[in-house]
């Protein structure tokens, strides 16, 4: 394979990146030509920035995911916080996707108001088009590790993406072998019954035609380097995803895939749309908590005793 590398420097300092957290970037935050060929972007350190990959993954494997993850990424969720947009004009009292707002948060999220006009206890964000598969860790109001609500109830479809994603695991391997070889050690010490047998994953969050706004990935194990498939449906143009610090633009299409490090600010430029389209992300990760997991039985035995 022939890999162009591009050396690049930086555009934004730290300062000038926090101030577009929460915003939605265009092509102006683009310095370097977007790549169209295979491309490996590093900083002046020599260190990888970006991996571009066209047109590598297997048509008809994209074809046979293609079902289950349109529909999964069609869920709608309020819970994406800055990815999914600061709303400047947030006031208390007024209504967002159906919810009235009780308390205004920073991070382009609220605390929305109960029935009783009390404050809710779950932080809420502009709601988008998006979801999550395979399997997720415990947090507050779910206190034990589990398969994700979707795989579970569609599991013969689920069992359809496994050499998708399996696929995309090999490419990590391949263009990012030092990173890959930290994530599959930390994978490796996850109970079994929690992760994406075959891969370095523990789970896949996908997005339907979502413009995220600036954003840092949470959750993901840190030491790793994050990656971007997309499925599409329909004709469209943008919505590139762009690194402004380093000025980078990714145009990820139908069997591309792309690398880069989720914990520096990113974002998507519009989505111009030619008809009905539709752009579907998938990003495939370990949750670095999910090593504090239990065997399913063990999990199981926890939920039992919360309901009780």
């Amino acid at each position: 394979m022939n890999m162009k590398v591009i050396t690049v420097k930086e555009h934004k300092t730290k300062e000038e990146l926090d101030e577009i957290k929460g915003t939605y970037l265009d092509e102006s935050y683009i310095k370097y030509p977007i790549p169209k060929d295979d491309t490996t972007f590093k900083n002046e350190k020599g260190d990888i920035v970006a991996v571009y990959l066209n047109k590598i993954v297997p048509f008809e494997l994209c074809k046979k995911a293609f079902p289950f993850l349109r529909k999964a990424s069609l869920r709608e969720s309020n819970n994406r916080g800055m990815a999914s947009g600061q709303t400047d004009e947030m006031k208390v009292g007024m209504k967002i996707n159906g919810m009235y707002v009780g308390k205004v948060l920073s991070g382009g999220r609220f605390i929305p108001l109960k029935k009783d006009g009390t404050l809710s206890n779950s932080p809420k964000a502009i709601a988008v088009n998006s979801s999550v598969i395979g399997y997720m860790d415990r947090y507050a109001r779910i206190p034990y590790c589990r398969m994700t609500e979707f795989s579970q109830r569609f599991f013969d479809e689920y069992k359809q993406t496994l050499p998708y994603i399996r696929y995309i695991s090999k490419l990590y391997e391949t263009f990012v072998p030092e990173k890959y070889n930290l994530q599959k050690a930390y994978w490796e010490k996850i109970h079994k019954d929690f992760k994406i047998d075959n891969t370095a994953f523990t789970t896949v969050t996908l997005n339907n035609n979502f413009r995220t706004a600036c954003h840092t990935d949470k959750g993901d194990y840190k030491d790793g380097i994050g990656n971007l498939a997309v499925l599409e449906k329909g004709r469209y143009d943008g919505a590139y995803t762009v690194i402004p610090k380093y000025g980078i633009g990714l145009n990820v299409r139908n069997t591309d895939v792309g690398f880069f490090d989720v914990h520096e600010i990113h974002g998507n430029t519009e989505i111009v749309k030619h008809g009905a389209c539709e752009r579907i992300s998938a990003v495939c990760y370990v949750r670095e908590k999910m090593i504090k997991c239990g065997s399913a039985k063990e999990e199981l035995n926890i939920a039992l005793e919360r309901d009780k």
